[in-house]
């Protein structure tokens, strides 16, 4: 990717401050001079001599190395293997005993059986269906994939060159940028983009903002804004959205409580999704693939600063969006194994059944019946709670013999 150079104005340290959160005192204080003088130099009123110049570069660049924290993920998967045995796909590819999955009739995306283990699933389709079997990971299948890859000793680049080894086609992923410390402020983002201040090769640029209603007033306020650059129903799009607000819904916590900050998602579809992955292939280096990442949103969308009496193409690159992608040798691609869980049933369990459970609960110790207990000892557990349990209990009872 190419490196974005840009001259250290009074211009370029005020945004570089704003960006940061930071007062005009306290930069001034931890280069060593007076608030006025760093005033008056923002304001444009004077110039830094070289000793102090080189004093504030050092400082906002010691900065965004360690202050600034962000990491590379796969966050979505899908991948077609053109053959009909499910024995290669669990055994040679995925490595997880097929006895682990369940097996159930579930249709989707045209395809008439599913194999599922939590959020690891296999679509299997017709003996004359081309398409043959169909690997899914979403988010959360990604992150408990990557805990059989670690048990296997071998990476997400190895598991890819596993699937290929078969002709594999993939139709869909999604890599992700982690942001916890909001390096890029998305309503200033979105300001610029209601001011044209942007130039991009997509033909559309949106923005959404969720909702949720408030507990105490009963009305509707904003959670968490949305940025897409790209049409959602191309083979390329890419989404900037606030992600402690989606979690802090999901998990019912405050915003504050939510490590993550923003994500900034690729999202490939078709033959864009994998030309994508051989390209991740290619590189494999964790450095190169975060280089990769970045490089396609350099590619794809400039924020810009306007300059008075010049024409808009004549305009400098946005600061903070210079910042952003000027450094990503300190950005890391990373795994983040997490165990089976059945995410999808423990969250219908406390939604929709904890509820009324605690309500019986309460009953039942109010009044000293025993409801609760007779309706478990009277309830029958069929297969699929049966290798839940053994999956949870006993880890080694998905490894491949």
């Amino acid at each position: 990717m190419k490196k974005v150079k840009y001259e250290w104005s009074s211009e370029y340290v005020r945004s570089l401050r704003l960006q940061q959160g930071l007062t005009q005192h306290q930069v001034a204080k931890e280069i060593g001079i007076s608030t006025r003088a760093y005033i008056n130099f923002e304001q444009g009123r004077s110039q830094f001599r070289k000793s102090t110049q080189e004093n504030i570069e050092a400082y906002f660049k010691n900065r965004l190395t360690h202050e600034t924290k962000m990491e590379v993920i796969i966050d979505y998967l899908r991948i077609r293997i053109p053959l009909h045995d499910l024995n290669i796909v669990f055994n040679e590819i995925l490595k997880i005993n097929r006895k682990a999955f369940v097996s159930d009739e579930v249709k989707r995306y045209g395809y008439v059986g599913r194999y599922s283990i939590d959020l690891i699933q296999v679509y299997q389709s017709v003996p004359n269906d081309n398409r043959g079997i169909l690997i899914e990971f979403s988010g959360q299948g990604c992150r408990q994939f990557e805990t059989f890859l670690k048990h296997q000793q071998r990476s997400w680049f190895s598991f890819l060159k596993d699937c290929y080894a078969f002709q594999a086609n993939v139709t869909r992923i999604d890599i992700a940028v982690n942001d916890y410390k909001e390096a890029l402020p998305l309503k200033r983002l979105l300001h610029k983009m209601e001011r044209k201040e942007y130039k991009s090769k997509f033909k559309t640029c949106s923005y959404h903002w969720g909702t949720q209603r408030n507990e105490i007033t009963d009305k509707l306020q904003a959670a968490g804004l949305s940025l897409y650059f790209g049409s959602m129903q191309s083979e390329f799009y890419m989404c900037f959205y606030q992600k402690n607000y989606e979690i802090a819904k999901k998990k019912h916590l405050k915003v504050q409580e939510i490590p993550v900050k923003n994500r900034y998602e690729l999202r490939f579809s078709s033959d864009k999704a994998d030309q994508a992955v051989k390209q991740l292939i290619d590189v494999e280096d964790p450095v190169n693939i975060c280089d990769l990442v970045f490089g396609y949103i350099s590619e794809y969308v400039t924020f810009l600063q306007p300059v008075k009496g010049k024409a808009r193409k004549n305009w400098n690159i946005y600061p903070a969006w210079s910042l952003f992608l000027g450094d990503v040798s300190t950005l890391k691609f990373v795994t983040d194994p997490k165990e089976l869980s059945f995410e999808r049933t423990k969250t219908w369990l406390q939604n929709q059944v904890m509820p009324t459970l605690k309500a019986f609960k309460i009953i039942d110790d109010t009044l000293q019946t025993e409801e609760i207990e007779s309706m478990l000892a009277e309830t029958n557990l069929g297969d699929r709670h049966k290798k839940m349990i053994q999956s949870v209990i006993n880890p080694n009872y998905s490894i491949t013999e």
